[in-house]
């Protein structure tokens, strides 16, 4: 069955603007997604015209190198949200002490239309420094400090990143959330990724969303368990909580096709499906 004959509007509440190019990983030189990557206004208008995508959110694609997604894939956020009605963005932050300047560049910067959220990853920043504040030195907390409280002034959101290690839920990301508070909005990224990370996520995200912690998370890069768990949990124990799952890809990271039947194969009511589909982001981005 194809996808686009579904007639579903449909909300990407993350994807990524610029190249991830050729980068040393694992032992060896890696390009993973050569012909599949997006850099600017227009490669992302025929994107989303190919995939039926109707809304969009996209940030930058980060990379080992810093200043790559402060000084070339920032400025390419901006520009494609100021041509492309139907998207918006989130811009690259990072509070290692190195980025201290660049960070609070792009804060200063702040309001700017369309922009609707801040996105940082701690697998970008060096090995034992994660999201956990015990992780953080003096400086570290001040730039992530400033973050958090211009998230709240500008209204915007905060993109967590779940995996392993420095991004683990259970150890990292669920320490992080008790501190940034419930004021901040926070999309957890991945659901916790892989299927420990989906084990320690799902009690945990019902549990916070009971205590009014202002959390969101999107179906990206998750085993395909995870997002049907949730639901069937959720309906269960929180129906309330349906409206903070989002459907999102993170191309190029992942393919659209199977990131979209990912939601579309769970066994639940077509109100739900359009719910994670289009609605909860449209509710959260556009207004």
């Amino acid at each position: 069955m194809d996808y686009k004959k579904t007639n579903r509007k449909i909300f990407d509440a993350h994807s990524h603007i610029g190249k991830f190019g050729i980068q040393p990983m694992k032992g060896n030189n890696v390009e993973p997604f050569k012909g599949r990557e997006i850099i600017n206004a227009e490669e992302q208008k025929a994107y989303m015209e190919k995939m039926g995508i109707t809304n969009a959110v996209v940030m930058p694609h980060y990379v080992p190198d810093q200043k790559v997604p402060f000084e070339k894939y920032n400025p390419i956020v901006l520009d494609v949200v100021s041509k492309l009605d139907n998207v918006y963005g989130a811009l690259w932050v990072s509070p290692l002490p190195e980025n201290t300047e660049r960070t609070k560049q792009v804060l200063d910067s702040l309001p700017i239309s369309k922009i609707k959220a801040l996105k940082m990853s701690a697998d970008s920043w060096p090995k034992g420094i994660g999201q956990n504040p015990e992780t953080w030195d003096d400086q570290f907390k001040i730039n992530m400090d400033f973050i958090i409280e211009s998230a709240k002034k500008y209204d915007l959101v905060l993109h967590i990143h779940t995996g392993s290690n420095d991004s683990d839920f259970k150890t990292q990301i669920y320490p992080f959330i008790k501190y940034a508070g419930k004021e901040v909005k926070q999309q957890i990224v991945h659901m916790g990724s892989s299927a420990g990370g989906i084990f320690a996520f799902v009690p945990r995200f019902i549990e916070l969303l009971k205590e009014s912690y202002n959390l969101y998370c999107d179906t990206s890069f998750t085993r395909s368990f995870g997002p049907n768990w949730l639901i069937k949990e959720l309906e269960e124990k929180y129906p309330k909580g349906l409206e903070r799952v989002m459907f999102g890809s993170d191309n190029p990271w992942g393919l659209f096709p199977s990131e979209y039947w990912k939601i579309e194969a769970i066994d639940c009511s077509n109100e739900i499906k359009q719910k994670i589909f289009y609605d909860n982001a449209s509710n959260l981005y556009e207004k």
